[in-house]
């Protein structure tokens, strides 16, 4: 009896074995042609979106049960092929997490320009619990910075986020608060001009440029929303609004910051702005990803740094409140923020 039932566990982890196996493997070709891929194939765009850590879990437990399965000539050949997958997969995320990255200390000269810091978040068109939520984001950009938060926060699908009551939670003294169309910004630094640029019920787009301050020269940027349905190309959707925007739009923003709803890397994105860098590849640390924000697995929530643009830090921050994790970076514009 015993024997008969250890013959049939052996069975059982036998088979288990291979459909871990052969369940990794398609995994990890999907997910390889995703990362080659991007979304510039539309009919294959999901494919970007599987998280790397996912399909890293799923190569792990195969390599586990074949580690335990009967030996055979046929099973260790795939067990060998799949850690060689294993390492593909982890040295590829540490693209999507950067534990001992160190922000960039900022030059030690007396006419050195101060680091602008900037955040964002997208609120999803909070209601009735916008006090709360103005309270914890303003809390993460102190835990951040400091005392005096955020010398900007972009707030995109803003909702109820700028009434007056949830205003006195994120304001500090020194700073203004105004809306652009589907987004809020609150700022310490002088704004020379906000312009609401689009918004068809599923694209937006709004342009505000910034007047210098503290050592850094002026500044423009292009704050976006893009739809979240996974069925719309990306490609298509990243076509129509550089289209929409062509002539509306004629300087290159310094700053493109929004919840795109495209994964990092993206391959439509880096065809509309092909001279910016994505901030988190750049100087990103810790964990690089903003959504969902209990269970963090894709980077949707953007900033992409143009050619004046020196950026010193980046960071994904949980603010205890809504969907999206809040974006921060700290940053210089102009002279002493050009690329080395």
């Amino acid at each position: 009896m015993i024997r008969t039932l250890s013959r049939a566990l052996r069975s059982i982890v036998w088979a288990l074995s291979w459909v871990f196996a052969l369940a990794a493997m398609l995994t990890a070709v999907f997910w390889g042609t995703g990362r080659v891929l991007t979304d510039t194939v539309p009919s294959l765009q999901q494919l970007h979106w599987i998280p790397t850590v996912a399909a890293l879990t799923v190569t792990v437990l195969a390599i586990g049960f074949l580690l335990i399965a009967a030996p055979g000539a046929a099973l260790r050949r795939w067990r060998n092929a799949l850690c060689i997958v294993a390492g593909l997969q982890g040295v590829m995320l540490l693209q999507d997490w950067k534990p001992l990255a160190q922000a960039v200390a900022a030059p030690a000269v007396a006419d050195a320009a101060a680091p602008i810091r900037i955040a964002h978040v997208n609120a999803n068109w909070p209601g009735a619990e916008s006090i709360e939520r103005a309270r914890a984001y303003a809390r993460c950009t102190r835990d951040a910075w400091g005392e005096s938060g955020a010398d900007v926060l972009f707030i995109s699908e803003t909702g109820s986020m700028l009434s007056m009551e949830a205003q006195g939670a994120l304001l500090t003294a020194d700073c203004s608060v105004f809306f652009v169309g589907r987004f809020g910004v609150v700022s310490r630094i002088p704004v020379v001009r906000a312009t609401p640029l689009m918004d068809d019920g599923k694209i937006a787009a709004s342009w505000v440029e910034f007047g210098s301050w503290r050592g850094n020269e002026a500044f423009a940027v292009l704050l976006v929303d893009l739809p979240s349905n996974p069925s719309l190309s990306r490609r298509d959707v990243l076509a129509r609004m550089s289209a929409s925007l062509r002539g509306r739009v004629t300087a290159e923003p310094d700053l493109v910051v929004g919840d795109l709803n495209v994964a990092r890397g993206s391959g439509s994105v880096t065809s509309v702005w092909p001279r910016h860098r994505e901030a988190f590849a750049e100087q990103g640390r810790g964990w690089g990803a903003t959504y969902p924000r209990h269970l963090p697995l894709w980077h949707i929530d953007l900033m992409l740094i143009g050619q004046r643009v020196r950026l010193l830090d980046y960071s994904v921050r949980d603010s205890g409140a809504g969907k999206h994790s809040m974006q921060c970076a700290a940053l210089n514009v102009g002279d002493a923020g050009v690329r080395p």
